[in-house]
């Protein structure tokens, strides 16, 4: 193509785009205008967001204050420092919006050269909310501690010193209910010096500690509990098994399973998921190595009383009522001890120490279930010997229980209290008893050592668990060919712990109560008056409406020696007497 018709071509095609060109540059501006500047954090966090927290603000109920009671121990680094000391004190604590609260806490702590008093203040962020969102009725928290403190420190025989410190940790709660919560909380310190109550060439000291403690929050957490009525999750359970004592002592004079003898226990106790508590007697006995006899057998008896945790509900507290549960227990036991040896000055001794077990339960059904249960306790003692030597020992027994337990799972309580009535109760009793004694005791003379005694009361049931009673008793105590005879007054309160664990039923034909109250008793023979207090377990059939038959097992406690043959204890002081009757009751 000529140049001449080239170039007017290209100035109408130049003609033709510019205006599409203008419109589209025009256009582009226009949308540019309404856009923002590049930011590069906001580029950042373009997907981050803050998951939403539980509610707080002022106008809720106790205005989301709660108060703590706390214990644990503190240690200084270094291999001149003191030893750990105990802390404990109290908190409160204010929560101010959904991640952050704010506890103030007053402390005291000790050990053996050093008592410690002083005040903090701590920020608590709640990092699990923070993280995840929070989860209506979650039972399980963690939160961040930072803080600042000062301390007022003394050590035995010099200057108080004043110190301070700033300290960071974590926290795990556990929500037990609406308003109880459980913590723990693991700590680093960094102090000024002074903080063991003594001058540092480094001026400065580090630490570490540890606490646990319960919270009571005055505004509740909508959290739904396995334990809303006072018989939800009670159980009582019976066991039988072995036990032996397998200490030192023992085991380099006795073969492996030798030690072993049979034992029983009968408890009661409450669940509030994960925790709960049981209170249980047992006895039985097992053997021992004897300087005299090679071996003999020990009998023992006693009570405990323990904290319970649930592994099913602590691990996942959306479980309700598992079939198979694991539970863990740890506590104190109190209890007695007869022995035999020529050498010993006193052959009834009492014990104490700590104890702990693991148990699995199989429900057969929803409030039956089986138990297995094996347990190790060590328990302490003195034993006095007739050479004026006296000697500090110690058990450690092993055993395994197996037994039934009955616990009120899944219960409509409404559905199961029925109707109850206040009524009154007449009652008789026949049976037999025994001022307890140790020494020259054999078991074919058992019988003539046994007394008798008959008694009448009257009582009231005023509500399904409580009822109150009083009877006079004519009794024989057995002394040397004839006896003594005497005169008893006796006033009890029953708690129905069937009515307790599954709601009052008028169509049960069973009930076991316990009991406890106070007993006068007149010595004819010496003619003095002696004050003592009982308790007892009563198991009740029902044959009709009016009428029932029962069993009861009680043990007396007097401030005296109630006849001559019986054995004084405690520094001759008390005497006891154990019991058993049958009996009758009618109601009207």
């Amino acid at each position: 193509m000529k140049l001449k018709y080239m170039i007017p071509a290209l100035c109408i095609c130049t003609c033709t785009a510019m205006p599409e060109m203008l419109h589209a540059q025009d256009d582009s501006l226009k949308k540019d205008s309404t856009e923002r500047p590049f930011n590069a954090m906001d580029y950042v966090l373009q997907k981050r967001y803050i998951p939403q927290g539980r509610e707080v603000n002022n106008s809720q109920p106790g205005k989301n204050f709660s108060l703590s009671v706390m214990g644990g121990v503190n240690k200084l680094r270094g291999s001149s420092s003191l030893p750990a000391w105990f802390n404990g004190g109290i908190a409160l604590t204010k929560d101010v919006s959904s991640f952050n609260s704010y506890r103030v806490s007053l402390l005291g702590g000790f050990n053996d050269e050093l008592k410690q008093g002083g005040i903090e203040l701590d920020h608590l962020f709640n990092l699990s909310d923070y993280i995840g969102g929070y989860k209506s009725g979650a039972h399980i928290s963690l939160y961040t501690v930072l803080g600042i403190g000062g301390y007022v420190s003394k050590r035995d025989g010099m200057d108080a010193k004043i110190a301070g410190g700033v300290h960071g940790g974590l926290q795990a709660r556990y929500h037990l209910s609406r308003n109880w919560d459980w913590y723990v909380e693991p700590k680093l310190y960094l102090y000024t010096d002074g903080i063991d109550g003594a001058d540092c060439p480094k001026r400065y000291d580090v630490g570490y500690g540890v606490y646990t403690g319960l919270t009571y929050r005055f505004t509740g957490l909508p959290i739904r509990m396995k334990s809303e009525d006072m018989g939800d999750n009670m159980f009582i359970e019976a066991a039988i098994g072995t036990q032996g004592d397998f200490g030192k002592p023992v085991r380099n004079n006795l073969p492996a399973l030798q030690p072993l003898g049979p034992a029983a226990s009968l408890a009661i106790g409450k669940w509030f998921m994960p925790l709960g508590w049981r209170i249980s007697g047992f006895g039985g006995f097992h053997y021992t190595f004897n300087s005299d006899n090679f071996k003999s057998e020990e009998v023992y008896g006693g009570g405990r009383a323990e904290v319970l945790v649930n592994l099913n509900t602590l691990i996942s507290p959306s479980v309700e009522d598992p079939r198979l549960e694991v539970n863990l227990s740890a506590g104190y036991e109190f209890g007695a001890l007869a022995h035999r040896s020529s050498d010993y000055a006193k052959k009834l001794r009492t014990f104490h120490g700590p104890t702990g077990s693991m148990q699995l339960v199989y429900f057969l059904s929803d409030q039956i279930g089986i138990t297995g249960e094996a347990r190790y306790s060590k328990s302490f003692y003195t034993q006095p010997f007739k050479s004026g030597i006296t000697q500090d020992r110690h058990m450690q027994n092993v055993g395994v229980m197996f037994g039934v337990q009955y616990r009120r799972r899944k219960a409509d309580f409404d559905a199961r209290r029925g109707f109850f009535q206040p009524y009154n109760f007449a009652y008789a009793t026949v049976g037999t008893n025994f001022p307890m004694r140790t020494a020259g005791v054999k078991m074919k003379d058992i019988p003539d050592m046994l007394g008798q005694q008959v008694s009448l009361g009257v009582g009231r049931q005023y509500t399904p668990l409580s009822a109150v009673r009083g009877s006079i008793e004519i009794g024989r105590y057995a002394y040397q060919h004839g006896g003594v005879y005497p005169l008893s007054v006796t006033a009890d309160y029953m708690l129905n712990l069937t009515n307790m664990i599954g709601n009052y039923s008028e169509n049960r034909i069973f009930d076991l109560n316990a009991f406890a109250g106070i007993v006068y008793t007149h010595h004819e023979m010496e003619d003095k008056n002696y004050f003592g207090i009982q308790g007892g377990l009563q198991q009740s059939f029902k044959l009709n409406d009016r009428w029932n038959i029962f069993a009861e097992e009680y043990l007396r406690g007097y401030n005296g020696k109630i006849t001559p043959s019986a054995r004084t204890y405690t520094s001759g002081e008390y005497t006891f007497v154990l019991g058993a009757s049958i009996g009758t009751s009618y109601r009207f």
